[in-house]
């Protein structure tokens, strides 16, 4: 347990020091025998211990209360796909792009490499279900307003997934403040 533990504390403060997350936003997961091992709700990521972290499987009550974000986890883990880690971050680039429109194309090398085109999908009651649809193909999806969730095979290659997505978006913002037409 101290590997995992030491996996979400070291991806914990790499979120919180490049700002993709405020004090308590956020949250994360990795897959854990039958179930999953979540953040627990209103743990501050860039200052994980041990008792943040809350396992969740079948017949185990949770000692603590996991993340609000729980069911969205479960939905994405339920959904064939490959994920085995999700960060949950707030890309405040993204964030502001997910709002004027429906996918986020980015412009940079980096960005069209890894990502391509990433999906944005409406907030409502069906978003668990539409975002793991969209991350059974898409390594990052954006939740209109609310922030982004990918999946990758550790919470580093999530992690990575998140910073790249912040840095293609602030590039598109730059962009569209040097030629408003983009």
């Amino acid at each position: 347990m101290s590997a995992i533990l030491d996996e979400f504390q070291q991806v914990g403060r790499d979120l919180y020091a490049a700002g993709l997350v405020s004090s308590h936003g956020g949250n994360m997961s990795v897959r854990h025998g039958e179930g999953l091992i979540v953040t627990s709700h209103g743990s501050r990521l860039g200052h994980l211990v041990q008792a943040d972290l809350v396992e969740v499987r079948p017949g185990l009550e949770p000692r603590v209360e996991p993340s609000m974000d729980l069911a969205l986890h479960q939905a994405i883990y339920a959904a064939p796909s490959e994920a085995e880690a999700i960060v949950h971050a707030h890309p405040r680039h993204a964030i502001a792009l997910s709002l004027v429109g429906m996918e986020i194309q980015p412009q940079d090398l980096e960005g069209q490499h890894y990502l391509g085109v990433v999906p944005v999908v409406p907030r409502g009651e069906n978003v668990a279900r539409a975002l793991a649809d969209a991350l059974r193909q898409h390594r990052i999806v954006v939740v209109a307003g609310h922030g982004s969730y990918a999946r990758g095979d550790s919470l580093w290659q999530a992690l990575q997934w998140t910073s790249v997505l912040e840095e293609s978006t602030e590039v598109l913002w730059l962009l569209r403040v040097l030629r408003p037409d983009t």
